[in-house]
Order: C-alpha cells, then structure tokens, then sequence
C-alpha cells in the first residue's frame, strides 16, 4: 500500500467530502419536511388521499434508487426541454426516496399514540393541526426517533449514487484518483474510512438524543 501517493489529491477528497455533506443535507431537508406532511395528510379520514400517497411511497419502495436518480437526470431534459443540475438531481432524488422512508416511520408513530391522547385534545377544543403539532408527533418522537437516525445514515450512505451521473461527490472523488494513479484500494479504503467515521458520529449523537427523549 502506498498511501503518500494521495497526498497530491487531498484537495480533491476534501473537496467531494464537502459535496457528500451538502447533496445529504439538502436531500434530509426534503426527506423530513415531506415525510413529515405525508404521515400527517395519511392519518386523516380521506380515502382517496390516502391511496394516493400509498402510491407515491410504493413508487419508491419498488424502483431502485439509481434508476431514479437517472430518470431524474437523464430522463428530465428530454421530457421537459429543461438541463436539472446533477447537484440538484441527486438532492432531489435523494430526498423524495427518503420521504417515503420517513413518512411510513412517522406514521406508524402517530398511530401508536395512545387514543385516549386525540380524545383529551379535542376534549380541551384543540383541532386538527395544534393537536398533531403539541401533542400526537412529540409523543411519537419518542419512538421513531432512532428510526430517524437510521434514515439518516442510510441517505448519508445512499448519496454516494451521485458518482454515477458525474457528481464530484467523494466516491467519484476516489474513481478519479484511481484513474489517475492506478491505484484502487488506497482511494476507496479512505473513502470507507470517512463514511465510517460519519456513521458513527451520527449513530453516538442517535443515542444520546434516544436517551434525551426517555427522560
């Protein structure tokens, strides 16, 4: 192994590691603001609505993330006449995947408050939205939150796609630097090394905010 051969392109690394961290927070902004208002809208009494967001999740649960994520690159210009960035591709792709993930989380939370929790708050004149909002999701923040967590790393991890539509990412990062060393188990190790150390950032910061929430 010959790791002082990367020294030239650490700029390169640091570079996609920024790229990683921005394509994963745009994408978690969309994942929860949009996942969070499917779970609510799926609780309401409304038949036809929530057939319609059932399939919009089973969209993404049955279609593999980097055929929609080339859907959304390649596919998008020759339908609309309209160039999307390869940045916004992938946060975009990233984020309605996650979405479904985290709609289904939410929901099953909401739906194992207690009952008795949505009595009490219509019995005090609360409606629909207060409710949700003061009373039924910090409830089931509780009991989703490491799921969260996990749906977190996993759109960490899954945003590493992004190398195959050209995004300088730092998977694509390391092909680069394999190219143009010929060298692959340096560049890919190190690329390994900074997920796993991220994961296991998150995971540690996942389980004191567990502990937080069961105070």
């Amino acid at each position: 192994m010959k790791f002082e051969l990367l020294e030239p392109y650490i700029p390169m690394f640091m570079s996609g590691l920024v790229v990683t961290c921005q394509v994963t927070a745009a994408a978690l902004v969309i994942a929860l603001a949009l996942g969070f208002l499917i779970a609510v809208l799926k609780v309401l009494p409304c038949r036809p609505l929530r057939a319609t967001l059932s399939f919009y999740t089973s969209i993404f649960r049955g279609v593999p993330l980097i055929v929609l994520l080339f859907l959304a690159y390649f596919a998008t210009p020759q339908l609309t006449g309209f160039k999307i960035s390869m940045f916004a591709a992938g946060a975009i792709t990233l984020g309605l995947n996650g979405s479904a993930t985290v709609s289904e989380t939410v929901r099953g939370g909401i739906e194992g408050v207690d009952r008795g929790q949505y009595d009490a708050a219509r019995a005090i004149g609360l409606r629909y939205v207060p409710m949700m909002r003061k009373i039924v999701v910090p409830q089931a923040m509780r009991s989703i939150a490491p799921a969260l967590v996990n749906e977190v790393i996993t759109v960490l991890k899954s945003s590493s796609l992004v190398a195959t539509i050209g995004l300088m990412d730092m998977m694509r990062a390391a092909q680069s630097v394999q190219a143009l060393t010929y060298r692959a188990f340096e560049p890919f190790l190190v690329v390994a090394v900074v997920y796993y150390v991220i994961v296991m950032a998150l995971t540690a910061l996942g389980n004191r905010l567990e502990r937080h929430l069961r105070l």
